[in-house]
């Protein structure tokens, strides 16, 4: 590995150290707070990264990927698919909400940047994994594609969506109701 990819590699792993510690709060994260932090200059931050914003949506991708690939959602298998797919979708609109930011920055990203293997497709293929056998037939994908969307739709808009539609995001109860009649309707 070359010079400027470790040192690449280095400033990227403090940066998600800093998300990390601050909550995923990176309004508090400066540029002068990941170069100090880094051993760099602001300059050579600047000259791999064009952007604070662009660095952190590298570092954000990077932990919610990690996040995707670690994700474990409890479930009792005795449920029925229905259930099952419900308590992971609430599973995930709950990390979302308990990491706000980290989680808006992601799907940003992700729509202004679609990829195959992006972390909105991470999230499609578990949803489509939890409901099938591992047959991922198209209606099983595109059925997690939509589920997928609007979930992230409704976090990206939870503000709106109680003068909207009355649904408090904010309120857990209101929210599980809510992502469980979006899966009975896809799934029916």
């Amino acid at each position: 590995m070359g010079k400027s990819v470790e040192t690449k590699e280095v400033i990227i792993k403090e940066t998600i150290a800093l998300i990390q510690e601050m909550n995923g709060n990176v309004e508090q994260i400066t540029i002068r707070k990941i170069a100090d932090r880094s051993g760099v200059g602001i300059g050579l931050i600047n000259h791999y990264f064009d952007s604070k914003k662009a660095l952190l949506e590298i570092c954000v991708q990077r932990v919610i990927s990690d996040v995707i690939t670690s994700f474990k959602p409890k479930v009792d298998v005795e449920n029925s698919k229905k259930n099952i797919i419900c308590c992971v979708a609430c599973q995930v609109m709950d990390f979302l909400m308990e990491n706000q930011q980290i989680s808006k920055i992601s799907i940003l990203a992700d729509l202004n940047n679609p990829k195959e293997k992006d972390n909105t497709m991470g999230t499609v293929r578990g949803f489509a994994a939890s409901m099938s056998d591992m047959d991922l037939t198209q209606q099983v994908t595109e059925n997690a594609f939509m589920l997928t969307a609007i979930l992230q739709e409704s976090f990206l808009r939870k503000d709106v969506l109680k003068q909207i539609i009355g649904i408090d995001f904010y309120n857990k109860a209101e929210r599980d109701m809510y992502i469980e009649r979006i899966i009975y309707k896809i799934l029916d």
